[in-house]
């Protein structure tokens, strides 16, 4: 028995850190955010109908549509250090691949299995479902693949986020709808955070090292920009009477968080040293989730708010372990 424990003990470890190193090569924190993104858009949709909370058969969809935004969005992550080994094993020596802690072959088959699983699971939510999927996988390998190291990279960044949103929402089926059952409150919301997620791009593209105070303050400009679209799309619902908070308060809140998000990126814009710039680009990762909240709290149940921005502890409890950019 105690030739046997050692052995064992070591057999756990490896197999602990085999996890951790297939975890930070997902950078498995930051899902939760698409999480958010996807119950946000869900309970829209919702809501739209004047129904507050979900029932057996809304849960299974909603379930499929998280795992489908797990496949697609983890795929994203482990893909982009596939494309990126090169520069990885030059610049990056901390990343899974470059240590030799996942082979590259492992990461392939990883990256293209999860965005498949991701496209498969939106079957649950039809033919718009599957649509969404499709433009979510494919913004995330066009982005990967070619387009990251070109001047529109943030805007398929952002892309890919919108999509994300549109895809939580692809149940939609709006009497006022401008294209596939979308009305244009749900444009308006999915592609204000999708602006905000390319002016989080541009803010971040040279965080590790000191940024140009100019490009800074493009990004900022711009997801303020993303911030004012989304506290305008109450003025676009359809029926203002299903709303939880009047037009004015829901601007009021959104504006708020917006302030208390860019602050960060400001002090970083005046000083544009690594490390400010990393806070401002964490602290908007996280506003995500507050954004998905807030959108949850104005036209939905207050419960239901809550539980979007739960979302936040275990991504800041696996950030602890594994950064998030």
């Amino acid at each position: 028995m105690s030739h046997t424990e050692p052995t064992d003990l070591a057999t756990t470890k490896n197999s602990n850190s085999n996890l951790m190193s297939y975890m930070k090569l997902m950078r498995i924190g930051n899902v939760f955010t698409a999480f958010a993104n996807i119950l946000m858009g869900f309970l829209v949709v919702q809501a739209d109908h004047g129904v507050i909370g979900l029932t057996a058969d809304d849960l299974g969809i909603l379930i499929a549509l998280l795992a489908s935004t797990f496949g697609l969005y983890c795929a994203g992550m482990v893909l982009n250090d596939v494309f990126d080994v090169e520069r990885d094993t030059a610049e990056r020596h901390n990343r899974p691949i470059p240590q030799g802690k996942v082979s590259l072959a492992a990461a392939k088959k990883l990256g293209w299995s999860l965005l498949i699983l991701g496209i498969l699971c939106s079957l649950a939510a039809g033919t718009n479902g599957v649509i969404l999927a499709f433009a979510v996988a494919l913004s995330v390998v066009l982005y990967d693949w070619i387009l990251k190291q070109t001047p529109i990279a943030p805007l398929a960044m952002g892309a890919c986020r919108t999509f994300n949103i549109l895809l939580g929402m692809s149940l939609a089926q709006s009497n006022s709808a401008v294209v596939m059952g979308f009305s244009q409150h749900h444009l308006i919301i999915a592609g204000s955070i999708g602006l905000f997620v390319a002016g989080l791009t541009w803010f971040a593209r040279t965080e590790a090292k000191v940024s140009s105070r100019w490009l800074l303050a493009f990004g900022v400009l711009i997801m303020s920009a993303g911030l004012y679209g989304l506290a305008m799309f109450p003025r676009f619902v359809p029926h203002p009477n299903h709303l939880r908070l009047d037009k004015d308060t829901a601007a009021m809140l959104i504006g708020l968080l917006g302030m208390l998000t860019l602050y960060r990126c400001v002090l970083a814009v005046i000083d544009p040293v690594p490390a400010k710039v990393q806070a401002g680009v964490i602290g908007c990762l996280k506003s995500l989730i507050f954004l998905d909240a807030s959108v949850v709290l104005i036209v939905s149940d207050r419960t239901l708010a809550i539980v979007t921005l739960a979302l936040l502890l275990p991504m800041l409890i696996i950030g602890k372990k594994i950064r998030a950019t």
